[in-house]
């Protein structure tokens, strides 16, 4: 199974139209991958001081997002590019659940990150992502690995439609193409299903 996680807040963001891509185009390669999306919009993950998230009592979202990443060999974390930063809500979320109770979220897993903007940038939130799971699988020992692919998905809302479909640049698809395919065969190289 394959997690997208599209970290913006927004209804039907440009991350949002990202993680749909990726999905769409993990489908054409493959009727045998699942690849769910798990949409940020839903998001309820407290601020650290408005309280914690309870593993044994999640909500609707927690529990799914949770669920959809423990049982992912692969995990792709979008995030929107805000002031040279990934969301606050990827933050909150990495705050709060890069903890021993939820370490079967990282474990065993390959992440690939990408940072999308409505313009020129996506840069800085995905490198940034890749050192703060990096940092995660080193504290928690997880048998896991971070992509040297990113994406930076710039002028988004002129490549894709709110259903993750081209608008007909060749150049930004050729990109995302070439994005989802590094790391698909990664993760078959990391769980031995390819030589």
């Amino acid at each position: 199974m394959i997690t997208i996680l599209s970290g913006s807040p927004r209804k039907n963001s440009n991350t949002l139209r990202v993680a749909k891509a990726i999905q769409n185009h993990i489908q054409r390669l493959s009727n045998e991958e699942a690849a769910h999306v798990i949409d940020f919009n839903q998001f309820d993950i407290p601020s650290m001081n408005a309280g914690r998230v309870d593993p044994n009592n999640l909500t609707k979202f927690q529990a799914n997002l949770f669920n959809s990443c423990k049982e992912s060999d692969l995990i792709f974390v979008l995030t929107p590019e805000y002031n040279w930063f990934p969301s606050a809500e990827i933050i909150q979320m990495v705050h709060t659940m890069a903890a021993p109770a939820f370490k079967d979220m990282w474990n065993n897993k390959v992440f690939a990150t990408c940072g999308t903007s409505n313009g020129r940038g996506g840069r800085m939130p995905a490198v940034q992502l890749s050192y703060t799971i990096n940092k995660i699988l080193n504290v928690f020992n997880c048998e896991s690995m971070v992509s040297p692919k990113i994406f930076e998905s710039q002028f988004t809302d002129k490549a894709l439609d709110e259903n993750g479909l081209s608008l007909g640049n060749t150049e930004f698809m050729a990109g995302l193409e070439a994005f989802v395919a590094f790391n698909l065969k990664l993760k078959n190289r990391w769980r031995n299903t390819e030589n």
